[in-house]
């Protein structure tokens, strides 16, 4: 009795033994191989000097990290790329993925010039997807950012993408554009008096320049800010060429911000930006391009122009102002 109680024990106990890894083999008999090529673009460069929506030198990607995750936070790629000066894409093949046979989400990020962060807590070959999730630019990256042409501007990316497997040995083909993290003011002044004009005080109000998502998520609501655009002398009118003088300056995006480009020629002088530009709030990535003409024998802005543009294109031209 002992002997055939005993065997009947050790029958179970290899049964039992042999369930989960019969489990094991079943379930990753469903995974299937894919491979994703992606394409991340960036901004076109153009000449800062020539039309709205040229790009500054810390404006281009300079570098690119790319991070590839399932749904439950684990990471299955953290790549970093260096990109060359006049590069505005880069394609990268993940090859040999597992996923399910009926098609698994991923989510990708990017994020180029990494370096303009400020992630010092820990390495960015180590960041957890909770890290990342919730990383912010803060206040003193917008006072370094316009106060030195070397800091780098981040751009970034978020795409949730179902893989599908492809049993023919096929590629699939995605793509995602990156945005600048922050929103920008360049105000151009033309000058066809017969005298140099200076002009101080120069800011823009309505703005957030507390923090903002390193990835694009909700508006924030913060509208009390004002950033500062310094002050300029614009020179005057030569042969017939208008004098001529730019400055910008770097904020966060918003809604429900007054928009107000203050500034001083002989006595202060304020435009309601909000109302001549029709806008009700600030996206990343958004430039906004305001050119003031000051005419002959004329001491204040005569004419008022603004371009809402995407650092590379112009959505939409207002003349505004008389």
């Amino acid at each position: 009795m002992r002997l055939r109680y005993g065997s009947l024990a050790t029958v179970c106990l290899l049964l039992l033994a042999l369930l989960p890894a019969s489990c094991i083999q079943d379930d990753y008999a469903t995974k299937e191989k894919a491979t994703v090529t992606m394409t991340f673009t960036t901004r076109a460069i153009s000449n800062p000097t020539a039309d709205a929506g040229g790009l500054e030198v810390n404006e281009h990607m300079r570098t690119l990290r790319v991070i590839v995750a399932r749904k439950t936070g684990e990471i299955l790629y953290n790549l970093k790329y260096d990109i060359a000066e006049e590069e505005t894409s880069k394609t990268i093949t993940f090859s040999e993925m597992t996923v399910n046979a009926d098609g698994e989400a991923f989510d990708f990020y990017a994020i180029a010039n990494e370096d303009g962060v400020g992630y010092t807590d820990k390495s960015w070959d180590n960041v957890s997807i909770e890290d990342l999730k919730s990383m912010e630019l803060p206040a003193t990256f917008l006072t370094a950012a316009n106060a030195s042409a070397d800091i780098m501007i981040p751009q970034t990316a978020y795409k949730e993408i179902t893989v599908n497997p492809q049993s023919d040995g096929g590629i699939q083909s995605e793509t995602m554009t990156l945005d600048f993290a922050v929103a920008k003011v360049r105000l151009t002044i033309e000058n066809t008096s017969t005298a140099k004009q200076p002009v101080s005080g120069i800011s823009l109000s309505g703005v957030d320049m507390t923090s903002t998502p390193l990835f694009a998520g909700s508006l924030s609501k913060v509208n009390d800010g004002s950033v500062s655009l310094g002050e300029m002398t614009i020179p005057y009118e030569t042969n017939g060429t208008p004098g001529k003088s730019t400055v910008y300056a770097y904020f966060y995006e918003n809604t429900g911000g007054e928009y107000k480009l203050n500034a001083t020629w002989e006595t202060s002088t304020t435009f309601d930006i909000k109302t001549l530009g029709n806008l009700s709030e600030i996206k990343r990535g958004t430039e906004l391009d305001i050119t003031i003409t000051i005419k002959k024998s004329v001491t204040t802005p005569d004419d008022f122009f603004i371009q809402v543009n995407t650092w590379d294109s112009a959505d939409m031209e207002i003349p505004s102002f008389e």
